[in-house]
């Protein structure tokens, strides 16, 4: 009796974790449409990294390169303005608030807020397609209150593989051709880059709470080119992965372990 109900269980399980497993696999524009971005640039002298608890930001001395890695989900609500009533360059235009957000710096790597614990400084992920500011490019990046147009990061390419609109994206993207990037340092309401803002991104690691601080400026490399290159490529690169989020992988694989208990109390 014992062995027949461990078997029901068992099959009962793993039907469980094959859906699971199935529902990872298979995004479809009907339901989650997991990414992780993956987002590699350079900092420079008119950025800063110092401990909150510091008054008087420290800036970079030199060219210092970082990676920003963000897990959201499409299926999410989009924090962008909607169009119309907006411009027409925000209808090509996607923001959805990360489960998770990292950044690294040099040797040290750092956990974001995102826009649903903070809505003033958290992260979100911005998604513009090729019918979006400037038209057949494409952007993508991380920027704080959407709506305001806030903080952030946001790298300009020429092509994205495979192309897509702001609505239809399902798969891994990536992203080629660099034109420059635009950084933020927070809501401007004389128009970009005046009467700005200073909101730094609100980060941590361990026990400290740090601040990212961007200055206003734009970096522009005519012809898709970026101008600095090394292993394992370009400085500035980007890409969209279709991955499950942290979250359901925590599942699956806390599944695989329920799994794999039951196995071991069957042997036994």
């Amino acid at each position: 009796m014992k062995t027949i109900q461990l078997c029901a269980r068992w099959r009962s399980a793993l039907c469980t974790i094959a859906g699971v497993f199935a529902f990872i696999a298979v995004p479809s524009q009907t339901q989650a449409a997991p990414f992780e971005l993956i987002y590699n640039g350079v900092f420079n002298t008119q950025d800063a990294l110092n401990p909150a608890s510091q008054s008087t930001p420290t800036f970079f001395k030199a060219a210092t390169p970082f990676t920003i890695r963000a897990w959201f989900d499409t299926s999410s609500p989009n924090l962008a303005p909607a169009s119309p009533p907006a411009p027409p360059p925000f209808a090509g235009f996607r923001a959805y608030s990360p489960s998770v957000a990292t950044i690294k710096v040099g040797n040290q790597t750092y956990s974001i807020e995102n826009f649903n614990t903070n809505p003033t400084a958290g992260v979100t992920v911005a998604i513009f397609d090729n019918h979006s500011f400037t038209p057949g490019r494409y952007a993508v990046g991380i920027l704080q209150e959407p709506p305001q147009d806030g903080a952030g990061i946001i790298g300009d390419f020429s092509s994205a593989s495979p192309a897509f609109t702001a609505d239809t994206l399902t798969h891994t993207t990536i992203y080629s051709g660099y034109n420059g990037v635009g950084y933020g340092s927070g809501v401007c309401t004389g128009g970009p880059g005046v009467d700005c803002a200073i909101t730094p991104f609100v980060l941590h690691n361990g026990n400290q709470t740090w601040d990212l601080t961007l200055g206003n400026y734009e970096e522009v490399y005519p012809g898709g080119s970026d101008p600095v290159v090394g292993p394992p490529g370009p400085l500035n690169r980007a890409e969209l992965l279709a991955t499950p989020e942290p979250g359901t992988l925590a599942v699956a694989f806390g599944g695989l372990a329920f799994l794999f208990g039951l196995a071991r109390r069957r042997k036994s």
